[in-house]
């Protein structure tokens, strides 16, 4: 008999990592024995200098990437199935296609009904506020418009398990720091866990359960930052001296692996 979400999250993390290693054909070793648990409904993100394997371990989360050496398990189901989305660090729309049919892609390629598949859609962009874009095309839109509509696509097929890998990384600090309360909202809302890969250190502590510091490469984690602020989060806390403190923890922990904040 399948186990429901809810024996499901009484059994095992969600997501669970041993010895994971990856080194790539050109001999290039990218990733070191990686162990992780995440946890059903924690927001985790990874953090670590440029090249240390941050989105390659992610890739291999998603199942993109074949890890050579190390096991993976995933303990995740979403209506009785198991769904991963996955936001890039682009949003990689398609540009011939309205916002609308952009988001409903994943549906459109798993054969939903169109009825169905239009009404998810909807739902999908009233999420994140652009159900009166709809029938723009990506070009319309502003930079953080279109992330919005990326997350969107990912949403729609109600994952469980979202991998994000740097995705208000091109974006503006304002735009960057809505979409980050956004992404916190859309979390309590819903409950998925997530997986973020970002290069900042204050995304990282404002979004985060537990924040994991990865090496130079070969990457391996080599710390734990735990976040032990009660969520909703909001400027005030950015604005904390506790947040402050935070951040100089995590930056500390960078400089010791040889990383520059």
């Amino acid at each position: 008999m399948p186990s429901s979400d809810a024996n499901l999250q009484n059994l095992a993390p969600a997501v669970v990592l041993r010895r994971i290693e990856h080194t790539y054909r050109s001999g290039t070793r990218a990733l070191a024995p990686v162990d992780l648990d995440l946890e059903h409904g924690e927001l985790v993100s990874i953090i670590g200098p440029s090249g240390c394997g941050k989105s390659t371990l992610l890739r291999i989360v998603a199942g993109l990437e074949q890890a050579s050496g190390g096991r993976i398990e995933r303990h995740i189901a979403s209506g009785g199935r198991e769904a991963t989305a996955f936001v890039f660090q682009q949003p990689t729309l398609l540009p011939w296609c309205t916002v609308e049919a952009n988001v409903r892609l994943p549906l459109d390629l798993s054969e939903v009904l169109r009825a169905d598949a239009d009404r998810r859609a909807s739902d999908a962009l009233g999420l994140v506020g652009l159900q009166e874009f709809a029938g723009a095309l990506p070009h319309e839109l502003s930079g953080g418009m279109q992330m919005r509509t990326s997350i969107a696509r990912a949403l729609v097929t109600t994952p469980s398990l979202l991998l994000m890998d740097e995705p208000f990384g091109a974006l503006d600090e304002l735009t960057r720091s809505r979409l980050d309360r956004e992404l916190l909202a859309l979390r309590a809302a819903r409950g998925f866990t997530v997986l973020f890969v970002t290069h900042s250190l204050q995304e990282a502590v404002f979004l985060s359960d537990r924040v994991l510091v990865m090496t130079p490469r070969p990457g391996h984690i080599s710390a734990e930052l735990r976040v032990d602020e009660q969520y909703p989060r909001d400027d005030a806390f950015r604005l904390s001296p506790r947040f402050a403190e935070l951040c100089m923890q995590l930056s500390g922990m960078l400089i010791a692996v040889g990383a520059t904040p």
